[in-house]
């Protein structure tokens, strides 16, 4: 029965096994329903005298991916919130509690309160498929484990190890998680059950790693619980900058619950639980999970016909060797073509270099990612077997046009081309090809490796099917699609452009370069946009604004400030000069900046960082408004707006607690927005017409 537990015995009914759902259950999460028949199953076998347990999931490929976010979403009382965490608490104290053996036979993920229920038991086996996961998520949603995974994990593999997963939100691969203790062993799938089974009986006794003496020393006193507190705090407030309340609460609550009775560690799990269910960071980024679970889902239909597929990459810059690198990593055979053995040298050196980060990868897995890349200079027979075709070279219509002409006489006719553009338009490439409906726009975001957003251009001509395969492949590669119109800039960097802009109009006004950039990283912007521009390429900048200009006019007209810098040979990161000076990991405002652009010593009028803020932040609002009003993103409004939101996340980097621009921005209010636009409107020129209510 869907929802609930099965619960069975063995013939002489001395193991009992638990079933956590249903053959027609997909995902196994834990619901009240489900907690409840859990319970009613654990005091059965506690009275039924069996001397083991085993805690399986119907399908070996999903074990338990924790509580239903749904009702993370819905929680809106403290003592709501902390009253569901008691429930789980208590679920797993009894599981603890019981007089026999209990282990949990994982294949799958295994997550958030999943992960939180197999702490409870005496022993944890997995299996070896690269599918399965264990771990506790939970601060990546804004909230910190609250099944008495504060509690138990800890103590379990020693409070470093512990505070690395739960911090960090964390999930292992199955050896990995043997590493560190948080498994028992780790198995072939066919023989999971068994090896369980007899674990269970005593017959079998994994060899258990223990934490070390250090580890101990660490966790099981208090100077050496505040020597590590104090380590995890500096990286806590490095990497979350003050926006995120999780990470820092996780660390107060693991910590001190080492020092406390489970009793009245578990209280003070839940009660913090349910300060951070309902925060608003938590609720933005619960919002940003359904996000990115719907773009998932959009090329659901057609993940069988993208499986197996043979691609062909056309361009071995950084771009071509990150996305043949993501779809090889994903079991596709690739071939990348580019006519300068250099670059093709290049290209892999730097598919190698990537797949040397990948440190839960083991050697052989590399060397088979790596052979299934073919890098060619010159054309070749087997670009006839090709399914789907990548160009990434650079931004140039004609030379764009060239390379599918010659394409589409090479690949069959059922091929699908797609071009990595970020600012062409597709309908005008398409015109280059026989049968345009197989053509569409397959933007990646750079380092393709990192940014997990793919933009799919709709052409004019481009089908349903071949955005579906599109979306599907996407999926496959560990991104995130969304389905767009083919417009200048497209929706990303249509809506980015303006932000730009308005940094280097700030720039001209006489604000410096650190109190542009230091008002973007004070709303939680990862980077200050004047860095952004050296980071995409002053080259880039200057051609993307050309055609933003071309498509919309003077309000996207800017500062020829990049043309400027690009005669004194100033490109950004990639030649080490543009708006900053860098020196390998270190970056300083390039002194003769002023000089170089003219610029005035100080502002007419002096701006707050949180003023300036507004000026840039409010432009992102302004134009993702006017993208929802055109109908750039999203076949209705309501889909726009989810698409617009992970988009701005996602490929612009707008702070996930603040749940994505128009998120934002409803939360701020339209009607407050639309007239501080105004107000910008009338001191600043046609840049901040405001978008129509």
């Amino acid at each position: 029965m869907a929802g609930t537990v099965q619960l069975s015995f063995s013939a002489d009914r001395s193991v009992a096994t638990i079933t956590l759902g249903g053959q027609e259950e997909r995902a196994i999460t834990l619901t009240p329903s489900r907690l409840q028949s859990f319970v009613e199953a654990l005091k059965t076998v506690k009275d039924s005298g069996a001397t083991g347990l085993v805690i399986q999931s119907p399908s070996i490929e999903s074990f338990c991916v924790g509580a239903d976010i749904s009702l993370i979403q819905g929680v809106v009382d403290v003592t709501h919130g902390a009253a569901l965490a008691c429930e789980g608490q208590s679920a797993f104290n009894l599981l603890q509690d019981l007089p026999c053996t209990t282990v949990a036979a994982i294949g799958g993920p295994c997550v958030g309160g999943g992960c939180e229920m197999v702490l409870a038991c005496d022993y944890r086996i997995a299996t070896d498929s690269s599918g399965t996961s264990i771990g506790l998520p939970e601060t990546k949603l804004g909230i910190l484990p609250g099944f008495g995974g504060t509690y138990r994990l800890p103590r379990l593999i020693g409070l470093p190890k512990a505070l690395d997963i739960i911090l960090a939100g964390k999930t292992l691969r199955a050896h990995q998680a043997l590493k560190v203790g948080l498994v028992d062993e780790v198995v072939t799938g066919d023989t999971l059950l068994t090896r369980a089974e007899a674990i269970a009986r005593g017959t079998h006794r994994p060899k258990r790693r223990s934490p070390g003496l250090s580890e101990r020393l660490l966790s099981n006193n208090p100077i050496g619980r505040a020597v590590v507190s104090r380590a995890a705090s500096k990286t806590v407030r490095k990497q979350t900058k003050g926006f995120y309340p999780a990470p820092p609460k996780a660390l107060s609550v693991t910590a001190g619950g080492l020092g406390r009775s489970r009793k009245a560690a578990l209280e003070i799990e839940a009660e913090e639980l349910g300060k951070l269910i309902t925060s608003p960071e938590s609720k933005a980024l619960v919002h940003i999970f359904f996000l990115t679970e719907a773009a998932k889902s959009i090329g659901k239909g057609a993940r069988k016909q993208v499986e197996g597929a043979h691609a062909l990459v056309v361009g071995a810059g950084t771009m071509g060797a990150g996305i043949a690198g993501t779809l090889a990593k994903n079991k596709h055979q690739v071939i990348v073509k580019d006519t300068s053995l250099a670059s093709l040298q290049r290209g892999k050196a730097h598919t190698t270099k990537e797949l040397s980060k990948q440190r839960y990868l083991s050697s052989f897995e590399r060397a088979a990612i790596a052979n299934r890349i073919d890098w060619l200079q010159f054309a070749s027979p087997t670009i006839a077997r090709t399914t789907i075709a990548i160009e990434a070279v650079f931004e140039d219509m004609s030379l764009k046009k060239k390379i599918f002409t010659d394409l589409a006489a090479r690949v069959g006719p059922g091929c699908i081309l797609a071009s990595n553009t970020s600012s062409l338009s597709i309908s005008e490439i398409a015109t280059s090809i026989p049968n345009p409906e197989r053509f569409v726009g397959m933007h990646f975001f750079n380092p393709v490796e990192k940014m997990p957003l793919v933009e799919i251009i709709r052409g004019e001509k481009t089908s349903d099917d071949t955005v579906a395969q599109i979306a599907a492949l996407s999926s496959e590669m560990g991104k995130f699609p969304i389905v767009v119109r083919d417009v200048p800039g497209f929706l990303v960097n249509r809506i980015l452009i303006p932000y730009l802009n308005e940094a280097v109009y700030l720039l001209q006004e006489g604000y410096s370069v650190e109190h542009i950039d230091q008002a973007a990283l004070e709303f939680g912007m990862p980077m200050g946009p004047i860095r952004l521009l050296d980071e995409v390429g002053l080259d880039v900048a200057a051609h993307v604004s050309q055609v933003m200009v071309a498509g919309y006019g003077d309000r996207m007209a800017v500062p020829d400030f990049a043309q400027r810098l690009l005669a004194l040979d100033r490109k950004g990161r990639k030649n080490e000069k543009g708006f900053y000076t860098y020196q390998g990991k270190e970056s300083s405002p390039w002194q003769g900046l002023q000089a170089a652009l003219d610029l005035p010593k100080s502002p007419n009028k002096s701006l707050s960082r949180d003023e300036i803020g507004r000026r840039l932040v409010y432009h992102l609002v302004n134009e993702a408004m006017k993208c929802l009003q055109e109908g750039v993103a999203g076949p209705d409004r309501e889909l726009a707006k989810k698409q617009i939101d992970l988009g701005t996340v996602m490929g612009i980097g707008f702070p996930p607690h603040k749940g994505g621009v128009l998120y934002y921005a409803e939360r701020v209010g339209l009607g407050a927005i639309r007239e501080a636009l105004a107000v910008f409107h009338a001191s600043y020129g046609a840049r901040y017409t405001p978008f129509s209510m």
